[in-house]
């Protein structure tokens, strides 16, 4: 079975490709980059969660939202912290090939604690549910697809039958809650208790029916599917991982109703006004458009990448990138969490300001694993390099390393360790790049395919790019703003590096466009992009008679340093 078949054969994967050896833990945190960018961000998560604090992601700690345990925050949303927990390690390890000895004894711990009913939690009013109860849905919902992940990696029957159980007790209630009753009664106004807390069960139904075979979870799955909506107002994560199930119910079924739900929902998202600057999704559907959500983000991100996995279609993976490379990363804090970002008057994410432990910093982890496989794809003999990132491929014919120093000097290097067959490479340009020049063993390559790899061949690609205005109507909710990419990389005018320049009429700046020059000087913090650094003339609108140099720098920098404000939208002139 090749890579491309194994993905439309199941909802749930053990992974099968490892994108990076890992370096020995650092008690202390993050010592040194590799000049890994995805690896590093990745470890950068992986520390904070293993070995972080405040809060420190303890055994009693993760417990607590399986007992109920009042006193800190959401553990009525019963089994979502510590499902995340549980998903996100999993899949890391099957991915990373990393095992973490604490994730077993945790598992165990955790299904110990499944009640009679199937559920998990203090308690669950079937009856007449209410707020308290739609959260234990939700948050038992994210610890079946986390008790699923874990099965996956390691076939244990015990948790197989605790999902088989939280499964069935979806089954007894879903009569009650498959209505448009309840998803009336749990409107847009009840948000992170909304409806969305049934309708995200789909994710975890797709996954029980692929691990068990079972008709009746595949048959509830598409019974939720028909109800999911996309309700103004609405938590746009709950809304994602319901359309992902949808996605992973295709890819169970091959049945293409369901995968033209999930792509007449992206079709709705895209056309919706809804989509950032940023390449990423707000926390809330419009009207109530005030922040990001790290969790949403990673799903838009995962949902475009498994689009395109299912398609082939180009705009899903143009998509998954624009947010991967500037949504995804500007939301990564320096301590590796993941979180929120307000927006600023024009719906631009402005700052990151809050550290979503609870829920945005495992979901964050959790994407990586996706992020990774995806970055080769295989099909027969034909190896597909889609994403410009450090990442391998190893199919037992084929076996390649990709190591990224995109920002710094625009190139990928491809090194071909085994090859018992022969394959092609095919190396995608990337609608950012204007050119992608191949240099096979020190010799120019024609084209951007690559035949007959053999073991030891080594392979560069070089992405040219160049300085892009843009318009940034279609994004903001105001007209004749411009925004300024470097490849695939937003750039902004930060108080990090310029806080003089966000003086009180700020919003009303100009930028010249025909003075830009690239910055040849880098940035001193972490995650830097020096590559993409410009400086550009301004004129400030409290004193237009003397102008200004602005330094405009990768948003994607700010996991680098503290929580700045960005501007990412500018009133421009050419000259």
């Amino acid at each position: 079975m090749n890579r491309r078949q194994l993905l439309a054969s199941a909802a749930v994967l053990p992974f099968t490709t490892h994108s990076f050896t890992l370096r020995a833990a650092n008690p202390g945190g993050v010592d040194q980059l590799t000049g890994r960018p995805l690896y590093d961000r990745y470890q950068l998560t992986l520390d904070r969660v293993l070995r972080g604090a405040q809060p420190s992601y303890t055994a009693e700690f993760l417990l607590e939202d399986l007992h109920g345990t009042p006193g800190r925050r959401f553990t009525n949303f019963s089994g979502d912290l510590s499902g995340r927990w549980i998903g996100s390690l999993a899949t890391s390890s099957a991915q990373f090939g990393e095992r973490f000895p604490v994730l077993d004894k945790f598992v165990a711990q955790a299904v110990a604690l499944q009640h009679r009913e199937g559920y998990f939690g203090k308690s669950f009013n079937a009856a007449n549910p209410g707020d308290d109860d739609m959260a234990l849905l939700w948050g038992n919902g994210r610890l079946l697809v986390g008790l699923l992940e874990y099965h996956a990696l390691n076939h244990d029957p015990q948790v197989l039958a605790a999902a088989r159980n939280l499964g069935n007790f979806l089954l007894r209630i879903a009569p009650q809650f498959n209505s448009q009753q309840m998803a009336d009664e749990f409107n847009a106004a009840h948000f992170a208790s909304s409806y969305i807390c049934w309708t995200q069960q789909t994710e975890g139904l797709a996954a029980l029916f692929v691990a068990t075979g079972d008709t009746r979870y595949r048959d509830l799955c598409a019974d939720i599917a028909a109800r999911i909506e996309r309700r103004p107002g609405d938590h746009v994560h709950g809304y994602l991982c319901s359309v992902r199930g949808v996605l992973d119910l295709y890819l169970a079924t091959k049945d293409e109703k369901f995968l033209n739900r999930a792509i007449a929902a992206w079709n709705d998202v895209a056309q919706s006004g809804d989509l950032l600057i940023t390449g990423g999704v707000p926390e809330a559907w419009s009207p109530k458009k005030k922040r990001t959500e790290g969790c949403a983000e990673c799903d838009w991100l995962r949902l475009n990448l498994a689009l395109h996995a299912a398609t082939g279609e180009a705009k899903y993976l143009d998509a998954a990138e624009d947010a991967l490379f500037n949504e995804f990363a500007m939301n990564q804090f320096s301590t590796g969490d993941f979180g929120h970002a307000v927006l600023d008057d024009f719906g631009a994410p402005e700052s990151v300001q809050v550290r979503a432990w609870w829920c945005c910093t495992l979901h964050g982890l959790r994407a990586f694993p996706d992020v990774a496989h995806h970055t080769f794809r295989i099909r027969d003999n034909e190896v597909f390099f889609d994403l410009p990132l450090d990442g391998s491929l190893d199919t037992g014919s084929i076996s390649l390393t990709s190591q990224s120093s995109l920002a710094t000097d625009r190139r990928i290097r491809i090194k071909v360790l085994h090859a018992s067959a022969p394959h092609a490479l095919n190396i995608r340009k990337p609608a950012w790049s204007d050119s992608v020049k191949v240099i096979r063993n020190g010799r120019p390559h024609e084209n951007s395919r690559v035949e007959n790899l053999r073991a030891g061949d080594q392979i560069e690609a070089s992405y040219d790019m160049s300085l892009r205005l843009t318009s940034a109507d279609k994004v903001l909710s105001t007209r004749g703003r411009t925004a300024f990419h470097y490849g695939p990389w937003l750039l902004g005018a930060s108080t990090a590096m310029q806080p003089e320049y966000f003086n009180e009429l700020y919003p009303s700046n100009v930028l010249i466009a025909g003075s830009a020059t690239r910055n040849s000087t880098p940035a001193t913090e972490r995650f830097t992009i020096p590559l993409a650094a410009t400086t550009v003339d301004a004129i400030p609108a409290e004193f237009p008679g003397q102008k200004l140099k602005l330094d405009l720098r990768a948003v994607a920098e700010q996991t680098g340093h503290e929580p700045a404000r960005w501007a990412t939208s500018f009133l421009v002139r050419t000259s």
